[in-house]
């Protein structure tokens, strides 16, 4: 699935953290390093397919495991109108 950032939302790095602004309600969210890696792959148009790969790479993690996860936190995402899924 290919997923896009959401226009209202604007993204601040700070150290390996990422923070989250959403305009449209005014609410802040914090990324985790791991997080902020999934945001910036987002932001950069990678499938999440890609970035469970990627994670993989980095971190002493199952396939399974990181596809559930990245999944999960976009779906999260989506949950909060952060992120939209773009159709194919």
């Amino acid at each position: 699935m290919k997923v896009r950032i959401s226009p209202r939302v604007y993204a601040r790095a700070f150290g390996d953290e990422m923070v989250l602004l959403d305009f449209a309600v005014g609410e802040y969210f914090a990324l985790d390093p791991i997080g902020a890696e999934v945001w910036r792959r987002l932001e950069a148009g990678d499938v999440l397919l890609q970035i469970a790969d990627a994670l993989v790479q980095r971190y002493e993690v199952s396939r399974d495991d990181a596809l559930r996860d990245v999944v999960a936190l976009v779906g999260e995402m989506r949950e909060h109108g952060l992120v939209e899924a773009e159709a194919p």
